[in-house]
C-alpha cells in the first residue's frame, strides 16, 4: 500500500480563518494535489505514446513532421514529454506523484543526478517537495559543481557562463509551450462540450466535477454506458 503523501513545506497558518473556511481550504488543497498527480501521469502517458510512435518513424525529420502536423505540438515540447516518460521508466511510479513542473525539471539533461535521486526518494517515502524547493536544490547543486571545477577565466569558463544563461531561457520556453498547448486543448474541449451538451449539460458536468473527490467512478460509468450503447446500436443494425 503506497505511503500517504505529504507536501513538505512551511505549514500554512489557518489560525486567521474560521473552522469552516479552514476546513474548505484544506479540502480544496487535497483535491488540487490529486488533480496535479493526474496531470503528471498524463505527461508520462503522452511521452510514452510519442516514444512508441518514434520507433515507427525512424527518420528524425519524419517524426518531427508527424508530431507537428498530427499532434499539434512543437519538437521541443515533444522532447520534454518523452524525457518525462523516460524518467518515469527509470525512476518508477514516484514520478507521477510530482507536480508536472517538477517532473519537467528533473527530466532536464542539465539537472544534477543527485538532486533527481533525492527528490524521487522523498516522493517514494511520501514526502513531495514543493517545486520551488526543487528549483532551489537544482540551482544549489549546479553552483557547487561550478565552484568545484571552475577553471578561472578561460574559454571553458565563458562557455559555462553562457550555458547558465541559456538553461533558464530554454526551461521558460518549454514551460510556455506546454502551457499554450494545454490552454489550446482545454479550449477545444470546452467548445466541444458546449456544442454537444448545451449550457445546461455543461452545468451538470461542472457540478459533477466540483465534488470533493474526483469522480472517477462517474467517468467509468460513462465509458460503460458508451460501450453498451454502441453494442446495442450494432445489434440493431445487424437485424
Amino acid at each position: 500500500m503506497p505511503a500517504a503523501l505529504t507536501v513538505v513545506s512551511n505549514l500554512f497558518d489557518y489560525s486567521a480563518f474560521d473552522a469552516e473556511t479552514a476546513s474548505n481550504l484544506r479540502a480544496q488543497a487535497n483535491r488540487i494535489r490529486k488533480r496535479i498527480g493526474k496531470a503528471t501521469q498524463d505527461l508520462i502517458d503522452i511521452g510514452r505514446d510519442l516514444l512508441a510512435a518514434k520507433k515507427h518513424l525512424l527518420d528524425h525529420g519524419e517524426f518531427i513532421k508527424w508530431v507537428e502536423s498530427e499532434v499539434g505540438i512543437v519538437r521541443r515540447t515533444a522532447q520534454a514529454y518523452m524525457a518525462v516518460a523516460k524518467l518515469a521508466e527509470e525512476k518508477g511510479a514516484a514520478i507521477a506523484l510530482l507536480p508536472p513542473t517538477t517532473a519537467h525539471r528533473l527530466a532536464a539533461k542539465s539537472t544534477p543526478s543527485e538532486v533527481v535521486s533525492e527528490v524521487v526518494a522523498k516522493a517514494q517515502s511520501g514526502d513531495v517537495l514543493p517545486d520551488r524547493r526543487v528549483s532551489e536544490m537544482i540551482s544549489e547543486a549546479k553552483s557547487q559543481r561550478r565552484r568545484a571545477g571552475e577553471p578561472g577565466g578561460n574559454g571553458l569558463h565563458r562557455g559555462k557562463q553562457y550555458q547558465r544563461y541559456r538553461e533558464p531561457q530554454e526551461a521558460r520556453q518549454e514551460a510556455e509551450q506546454v502551457r499554450q498547448h494545454r490552454e489550446k486543448i482545454t479550449a477545444e474541449a470546452a467548445a466541444m462540450l458546449f456544442t454537444t451538451l448545451g449550457a445546461e449539460g455543461v452545468e451538470l458536468v461542472i457540478k459533477a466535477f466540483a465534488e470533493e473527490e474526483w469522480p472517477w467512478d462517474l467517468l467509468s460509468e460513462l465509458r460503460k454506458g458508451i460501450l453498451l450503447r454502441k453494442k446495442a446500436a450494432d445489434g440493431h443494425t445487424a437485424h
